[in-house]
């Protein structure tokens, strides 16, 4: 299972996060404290009886002693963090510009749904929708105007056509006319012209030449003579008269008439297709005017609605009950500056799309805890975790891992080396009922990575380290004697003990005082019990990966030292700390990746100094001694 957030955009703001690093180290010193009471049992609990034939027992028993087992115990890890809701409503700002806060829902109230949660300055989104609605009437109007012009266009280009249609239509009527009627007509009368001065032609001859006749014969005056023969001239007049006229219409009226005709038929047409095309010009030119101002129109009105929406989302209503809880109250302070717009509150700029509120449906908690990263690779789901809420009265709740995080988290401008996991931590509802707990509640939590059974066991404080071997203090007789050991896995308290020791043996857990311990080389045999072997140089060193490899970064000069040879081994000598917030030497743990050497994480745990990853995926050990000046001095005079 995930945790589900439902994004509301709209204005709103948070309660959770800030959390005072003086009040967490007020914790840590707490815990620290716990630890070192705890530590003090286990002392107790592991020392060997005073009494007894076994020979170890001579010595006189003290809480500084512990005796070898045969045990199990768990290994966990403690980290920190705070609860949060599986379910929640972000409550976003949906204005498009920057606002500030008019009106404000107090944080930490319930709410139910469709009450006001904010309300955001809407005067220049007002002026805005006012001056937008003037530009949407005034788009009307054009649109309008564009629509009229594009019909009158069509009538204009309808009338025009018919016009032109009928020119075309005329001119080849004129034409069919004057080629089957004019031109026959003409013909006609020409030949009618032509037959007519013929035959007065002929009939005017004969009477001139009867009337000569007569006149000769003195039965016609001279006049009449004369009179004949003018009218007889004449004819001859006409019938060459009526020639020409019918060749001239033939071969210069008739072609005329017919390009007449038929340019004006042409013409016609031509002026036909200009039209059509000079009225598909003026109706795209229409057309285009009116998609524009129609497109103008839906803009306009588009922008309007939008004004009106943001005008809305100036109101932010709940969408479903839940408990109010500020976004400014849920910052975790690691990122640099934190919330530099101050708290939510009237008055404050609230920015596009800013995370304002959330709504959490506090009746679903979970725990978000953060781990190290050389620890998330053994956290896996269904692991048990121990949840201590302290907002409860340090009340304890158990759950189990539902989910480690992708991708680690730094440490931000505070310790940017820090790389750390979120685990999202399912509790157990049944325990949660009335509890009255809330998101960014801060919690301790204790993640249960394994179980050692039945293991040779000792305290972990008990181990120390010098260069490259891990040795225990052993009890012989009224004094100790540094043996080496092959540590296994191990807890915040306990560490497993491969080899190098018998349960019964008696350990020092502190470090040694001045005449306390036998001066006394290695054992070369125990050495290799532990698996160490001795190098050329008698120095001893890890053979065959028994044997716990030291950090290359360890030093080869005098013990506690911790400076380098050239040979690289680590020489250095102290105690062995805990792992990272309980790691075990089976967890890698990339140096780089290791908290600073002394400081604590977020969790409050201590780190061991110098970790590093074994080959075979153990941790390696810090060279660098954590005992103090005064300790380590007196511990090098014991050796020598």
């Amino acid at each position: 299972m995930t945790t589900s957030t439902t994004s509301i955009h709209g204005p709103a703001t948070g309660i959770l996060g800030g959390k005072s690093r003086r009040a967490g180290s007020r914790r840590l010193m707490a815990l620290a404290g716990v630890a070192v009471v705890t530590a003090g049992i286990v002392y107790l609990a592991w020392r060997p009886d005073a009494g007894g034939s076994n020979p170890t027992s001579q010595a006189p028993s003290s809480s500084d002693r512990a005796m070898v087992r045969l045990t199990s115990f768990d290994i966990t890890t403690r980290c920190s963090g705070e609860l949060e809701a599986r379910h929640q409503i972000e409550i976003r700002s949906r204005l498009e510009s920057s606002s500030t806060i008019v009106e404000l829902t107090p944080e930490g109230r319930s709410v139910r749904a469709g009450e006001l949660l904010v309300r955001l300055n809407s005067d220049r989104i007002e002026q805005e929708i006012l001056e937008q609605t003037l530009q949407v009437e005034s788009a009307r109007a054009e649109l309008v105007a564009a629509e009229n012009g594009y019909n009158i266009q069509v009538n204009e280009n309808e009338s025009r056509l018919r016009q032109s249609t009928s020119k075309v239509t005329l001119a080849k009527l004129a034409l069919e006319q004057w080629e089957k009627g004019d031109v026959e007509k003409r013909r006609l009368e020409l030949k009618l012209a032509m037959d007519k001065a013929t035959r007065d032609h002929d009939r005017l001859k004969d009477k001139v030449f009867r009337s000569r006749l007569l006149h000769g014969q003195g039965f016609l005056s001279k006049n009449e003579l004369e009179l004949d023969e003018i009218s007889f001239i004449e004819a001859l007049a006409a019938v060459d008269k009526s020639g020409k006229d019918n060749e001239i219409y033939e071969n210069y009226r008739l072609p005329e008439e017919r390009e007449r005709f038929t340019s004006a038929l042409i013409e016609a047409e031509a002026e036909l297709e200009r039209v059509k095309m000079n009225n598909e010009i003026e109706l795209a030119s229409k057309e285009a005017a009116r998609t524009n101002r129609r497109k103008q129109l839906a803009v306009r009105e588009e922008k309007l609605r939008n004004l009106q929406n943001q005008f809305a989302s100036s109101t932010i209503r709940a969408p479903s009950d839940g408990l109010v809880v500020y976004a400014t109250s849920m910052s975790s302070g690691r990122g640099f500056g934190g919330d530099r717009e101050g708290p939510l509150q009237i008055g404050r700029q609230v920015f596009p799309n800013e995370l304002l509120m959330i709504l959490p449906d506090t009746s679903d908690m979970m725990a978000s805890v953060r781990v190290q990263e050389s620890l998330a690779g053994r956290v896996r789901p269904g692991q048990v975790v121990t949840v201590q809420v302290d907002a409860a009265g340090g009340k304890t709740y158990s759950g189990r891992v539902e989910s480690t995080s992708v991708l680690a988290e730094t440490g931000g401008w505070r310790d940017p080396n820090l790389r750390e996991y979120t685990v999202k931590v399912a509790l157990d509802q049944s325990e949660l009922e009335g509890e009255g707990l809330k998101p960014s509640m801060r919690v301790d939590a204790i993640i249960t990575l394994g179980r050692v059974e039945d293991a040779a066991s000792i305290p972990v404080q008990a181990v120390f380290n010098e260069g490259a071997v891990r040795f225990v203090y052993r009890q012989d007789g009224m004094k100790f004697v540094r043996t080496p050991v092959r540590m296994g896995r191990r807890s915040d308290t306990f560490a497993e003990i491969t080899a190098g020791l018998a349960p019964g043996a008696v350990v020092l857990v502190r470090e040694p005082t001045a005449g306390e311990v036998m001066t006394r080389p290695w054992d070369k045999a125990a050495l290799e019990l532990a698996g160490y072997s001795l190098d050329a140089d008698g120095k001893p060193v890890a053979s065959g990966g028994g044997g716990d490899r030291q950090p290359r970064s360890g030093g080869g000069g005098p013990p506690g030292t911790g400076s380098p040879n050239s040979a690289g081994r680590g020489e250095g000598r102290g105690r062995i700390s805990p792992g990272p917030r309980g790691n075990s030497p089976e967890s890698p743990a990339p140096r780089e990746d290791a908290s600073k050497p002394g400081e604590k994480g977020d969790s409050g745990s201590v780190v061991a100094e110098g970790v590093e990853t074994k080959a075979g995926g153990e941790l390696e050990t810090p060279s660098a001694t954590q005992a103090q000046p005064r300790e380590a001095a007196e511990t090098g005079k014991a050796s020598r």
